[in-house]
C-alpha cells in the first residue's frame, strides 16, 4: 500500500459514518475509542466477519461487500431490539485500491443507518476481508433473547427470506439482470421492527442469517421447545414456486441464508400488526424444528449454512 496505514484511516474512514452519538465520548484519533453507556440501559455488543470467497463471490464489488458486512452484523442488533450507537470496522486487504473500495461501502452503509464509526484497523492480507463490531442501547432487561421462548408462543416472521440465496444463485450463473439479484447486492438490516417488536414486549428473536430451519433450530435448543413451521404461510411462497419451482423455493427458503429476516416467537394472545410479521408456526413442548405443508408433515434435510459442517 503506497499510502501511510494512518493516512488511509484518515482519508478512507474517519468521519465517514453517521452522526456522533452520546453514547460516544471520543472517536477514530487515539489508542481507543471512549464511551458512557446511558444509565438504566443495556450496552448490547456483537462482532461479526465476512471473508471474499467466504462470503462474498470473488467476482462480487467490494464496495458492496463491505456495505453488506456492517449491515449484517447491524441485522444482530435488530434481532436483540437495540438501537445502534457505534461500529468498529478492521479491514483486511490486499492493496490499497481494496482498502479504499471497502471504506466506501462501510461508508454507505452507516450513513444509511446513521450509526458513527468510532474505531478500527487496517492492515494488509492475501485476501480480502472485514470485521465489523457493533454496539448498541437498549433499556436495562428488555433485550430479546433466542432462549426466551415458550412452548405456548407463536412463530412469527418479519422480512423475507430466499431471495438471498436465489439473488446468489442468479449472480453465480452470471445473471445480473435476474429478478432476485439484487437481493444479494444490499441487506437491510430490520433495526426499526427490532424495536418495534421489543417495545411491544416481545421477548424471544433471532436473526436469519443461516437458514430458517438452522435458526428456528437455534431457538429450539435455546428455549428447550420444539417449533412447528407451516410452509404455506411463509410469505411470497406462491410467486416464488412459480419463479423459480417448488424444489429450488424450498432449498431457498429453508436453507438458504444471508436474507437477516426477524424470525420471533410471542404470546398466542399478542397482536402483531399484519405489516409487520406473518405467523408461519407455533411453539411446542418437546425439541426440534418439524415443516408442514397444508397441515401435512415434510421430510426435509435439518441444515443450514456451517463454515466447518
Amino acid at each position: 500500500m503506497s499510502d501511510n496505514e494512518f493516512e488511509l484511516i484518515e482519508s478512507c474512514f474517519k468521519g465517514k459514518g453517521g452522526h456522533s452519538s452520546p453514547f460516544t465520548r471520543f472517536a477514530i484519533g487515539d489508542d481507543a475509542s471512549i464511551h458512557h453507556p446511558r444509565a438504566g440501559f443495556d450496552l448490547v455488543v456483537s462482532s461479526d466477519t465476512s471473508v471474499e470467497g467466504v462470503h462474498w463471490p470473488v467476482d462480487f464489488p467490494r464496495s458492496r461487500a463491505a456495505d453488506r458486512a456492517v449491515c449484517a452484523a447491524l441485522s444482530d442488533l435488530a434481532a436483540m431490539g437495540a438501537d445502534a450507537v457505534a461500529v468498529w470496522v478492521n479491514v483486511m486487504a490486499k492493496d490499497e485500491s481494496s482498502v479504499r473500495k471497502m471504506g466506501k461501502g462501510v461508508s454507505s452503509a452507516l450513513k444509511r443507518y446513521n450509526v458513527e464509526l468510532v474505531g478500527g484497523d487496517t492492515c494488509r492480507s492475501p485476501v480480502n476481508a472485514i470485521a465489523v463490531t457493533v454496539a448498541g442501547e437498549l433499556p436495562e432487561g428488555t433485550a430479546m433473547r433466542r432462549d426466551l421462548a415458550r412452548s405456548d408462543d407463536n412463530v412469527w416472521l418479519s422480512g423475507k427470506l430466499g431471495f438471498h440465496a436465489l439473488g446468489l444463485q442468479q449472480w453465480l450463473h452470471h445473471q445480473r439482470d435476474g429478478e432476485y439479484v439484487h437481493h444479494l447486492e444490499e441487506i437491510t438490516p430490520l433495526i426499526s421492527a427490532g424495536i418495534h417488536l421489543r417495545e411491544m414486549g416481545v421477548r424471544c428473536c433471532i436473526d436469519v442469517s443461516d437458514g430458517l430451519l438452522q435458526d428456528a433450530g437455534h431457538i429450539a435448543k435455546a428455549s428447550r421447545i420444539g417449533i412447528d413451521i407451516e410452509l404455506l404461510q411463509l410469505p411470497n411462497w406462491i410467486h416464488m414456486c412459480r419463479s423459480v419451482g417448488r424444489k429450488a423455493f424450498y432449498e431457498a427458503v429453508l436453507h438458504g441464508g444471508e436474507d437477516y429476516a426477524l424470525l420471533f416467537t410471542a404470546p398466542a394472545e399478542m397482536e402483531i400488526p399484519e405489516a409487520l410479521a406473518v405467523k408461519i408456526g407455533c411453539c411446542r413442548e418437546g425439541s426440534g424444528v418439524s415443516v408442514f405443508r397444508n397441515g401435512e408433515p415434510c421430510e426435509v434435510e435439518q441444515r443450514g449454512f456451517l463454515h466447518f459442517g
